[in-house]
């Protein structure tokens, strides 16, 4: 049968291999939906070597090239990706260039730590942080990230143009925190290109302004995200390969205004007491937030969720009305921009008869007291 709507169709293959795709990218990374991919390219993705490239645990695409533009890969070449999927070029695949370009940009504005523009990063030892290189970067040899027992430890490497390793560098996590790195971070944003040397031990993700390349045998834990080209040579990639399957996208997020922080559990808090009256039909409640937090929900009577913006300032202001005479359980909860919810927290609002003006006094007359006069 001839389809009517070939676009249509299409798109609806893409977004139906996305949805049987086995992807495990965290929901709360930077990333966002670009953490779906192992590999996600703009113009092509390419994969030589007799023994083939191994992609684990990722999805593989590209936008805006057409996914002709994906060579190597079954069922013309010898590649294997195991727990993922070639997503077709279409609105999965061009949600996932955005989201790759909004956490560059949001990498790209973190305040740094340490400007290492003449330092080579081979034999180094570095703690958690932002290090900058106005221009290019190179690895040649081991780098140590020392994780000082922290955990949601995060390193970001700003690089202005190219990231270029040596054959046989590494780059290594020690002293991890109580989570054992699992949630770690580690971001190598470059504006131009990667070049990974001949087998390489790479660790983290890596994103590229230009192309990535993979030397011979290059291998472990990571994802390539590139707004051109990626090529691959008989690689072996995990993009769960971090520690206890974890894939180097901890430690950061997205505040409210769109800035990568450091990540902070969402949260939030009401100023005063937990209980209050009031002789009104409203009352207002005030608190606090946590900088992911984007808005605060609150619930009376069990009526319907209704919910204000927490401001820049990370302070809120909720006029909650309709109350009835005596006490009103309220529920409130905050919310991030992603869906994710607190707790529920309880208050109590009673309300109680306003105060009036007490009736006049009557003067009661000597010898008459109790008598009606007329």
């Amino acid at each position: 049968m001839k389809l009517k709507y070939p676009s249509l169709s299409r798109t609806c293959s893409a977004l139906f291999a996305f949805l049987l795709s086995t992807s495990p990218g965290f929901a709360d990374s930077i990333l966002r939906t670009a953490g779906d991919f192992a590999l996600l390219g703009g113009t092509a993705i390419t994969s030589t070597g007799v023994a083939g490239t191994t992609i684990s645990n990722g999805n593989v695409g590209l936008s805006p090239g057409d996914t002709t533009g994906i060579t190597g890969f079954p069922p013309g070449g010898p590649a294997v990706i195991i727990n993922g999927a070639i997503i077709a070029t279409g609105p999965v695949t061009a949600q996932a260039r955005l989201d790759l370009i909004k956490a560059q940009v949001g990498l790209a504005g973190m305040a740094s730590n340490a400007n290492m523009s003449t330092v080579d990063l081979g034999g180094k030892t570095l703690e958690p942080g932002v290090y900058t290189f106005n221009s290019e970067a190179n690895l040649n040899g081991d780098l140590v990230l020392d994780g000082k027992g922290r955990n949601n430890a995060f390193w970001v490497f700003q690089i202005g143009t190219a990231l270029t390793t040596s054959i046989n560098s590494t780059v290594k996590i020690i002293n991890p925190g109580s989570n054992g790195g699992r949630d770690y971070g580690i971001f190598w944003n470059c504006g131009s290109a990667i070049e990974i040397g001949g087998d390489n031990e790479i660790a983290g993700i890596y994103l590229a302004g230009t192309s990535i390349t993979f030397g011979a045998r290059s291998n472990r834990g990571g994802r390539a995200l590139a707004l051109a080209a990626i090529s691959l040579d008989n690689n072996q990639l995990d993009a769960m390969g971090g520690p206890g399957g974890s894939d180097w996208s901890g430690g950061l997020m997205f505040d409210r205004s769109g800035h990568v922080i450091p990540i902070e559990k969402l949260s939030f808090s009401f100023d005063g007491r937990r209980n209050r009256v009031t002789d009104h039909r409203m009352a207002v409640v005030r608190g606090s937030a946590s900088a992911n937090a984007t808005t605060v929900q609150w619930r009376s009577n069990n009526r319907k969720w209704r919910s204000v913006r927490v401001s820049n300032n990370d302070r809120w202001n909720a006029r909650i009305g309709n109350l009835r005479m005596g006490g009103n359980r309220i529920l409130l909860r905050a919310r991030d921009a992603e869906g994710g919810k607190t707790a529920v927290k309880r208050l109590t609002i009673r309300r109680v008869a306003q105060n009036r003006k007490a009736p006049p006094r009557v003067l009661g007359l000597r010898g008459y007291r109790g008598t009606i006069l007329r």
